[in-house]
């Protein structure tokens, strides 16, 4: 059967709000009844939302890092020292870059997923806390609600690949099914087994829904993913098992030792890595 994406339109939704009854309630106000086998995909800023963590701007008090790195040629253009203070609260290691480049949870991201748009001016929203247990808590509670079987579960944001421009999405968490599926073994059409093959197919879905979703004014924060060829479990996924040692990774040739080492002690320096 062909793969639908179905949209879930809502009108503009403030902060501190139930996740589970808002999807319930604009799933019957959009005509769309979950069924087994779907996949919920919604936005982090909504997560975001949902959970306050809307920051007023006003209250960002300006630190002494934020006012120096705004002084390097990795802050320039950075008019707001607010913003650069935010993301180095938020980040977990901060990279040389036209923008902010940050490591956030795995993830290399400009400025730590904070965003300013669809957003009152003088707020940014930052990424929802412990989203892979939002992910989790949210699927069992539509299941439970719906009473569905086999249902997923993506909370994905927009996200940059190097040396290409516009955007694609990353899945940040994710529950109900496996995320990444590991093809090593399977056969080529020629008969030869994959060697290093794995399908990001968490990633997948979220740009897939980003298209529909899209990134300005139409107010669909979230989609129904019909009939896609996933795995479903009730396993619950675990970070750890997506990230790439950065030694592994393809793109390691460009990372610089510091930054190297910064992942391997764990630590949350809030300091430009690589000067």
């Amino acid at each position: 059967m062909a793969i639908e994406i179905l949209p879930i339109k809502t009108a503009i939704l403030k902060k501190n709000f139930n996740l589970a009854d808002t999807i319930s309630e604009y799933f019957v106000k959009n005509g769309v009844a979950p069924k087994t086998g779907d996949i919920l995909v919604l936005s982090s800023k909504i997560v975001s939302v949902s959970q306050g963590k809307v920051i007023d701007l006003s209250k960002i008090k300006v630190g002494k890092k934020a006012k120096m790195f705004r002084r390097t040629r990795y802050g320039r253009g950075k008019e707001d020292p607010r913003i650069v203070e935010l993301v180095l609260r938020e980040a977990d290691a901060v990279l040389p870059g036209t923008m902010i480049l940050t490591l956030k949870d795995g993830i290399l991201i400009p400025e730590a997923g904070i965003d300013l748009s669809n957003i009152p001016k003088g707020f940014a929203v930052i990424w929802p806390k412990n989203p892979w247990q939002t992910a989790e808590n949210l699927r069992k509670k539509l299941c439970h609600k719906f009473n569905l079987k086999n249902f997923g579960v993506v909370i994905c944001d927009s996200h940059c690949q190097p040396l290409r421009w516009g955007t694609t999405g990353i899945a940040i968490s994710w529950a109900g099914f496996e995320g990444v599926e590991d093809a090593r073994g399977q056969k080529d059409i020629h008969g030869k087994a994959l060697k290093i093959t794995k399908k990001a197919v968490a990633d997948n879905l979220s740009s897939s829904a980003l298209l529909v979703m899209g990134e300005g004014g139409e107010k669909i924060p979230f989609v129904v993913i019909r009939n896609a060829p996933v795995k479903f479990t009730t396993r619950r996924q675990k970070k750890n098992e997506i990230c790439v040692n950065p030694r592994d990774c393809i793109f390691g040739g460009i990372y610089s030792k510091k930054f190297l080492n910064l992942i391997r002690l764990g630590s949350r320096a809030l300091v430009a890595v690589g000067k």
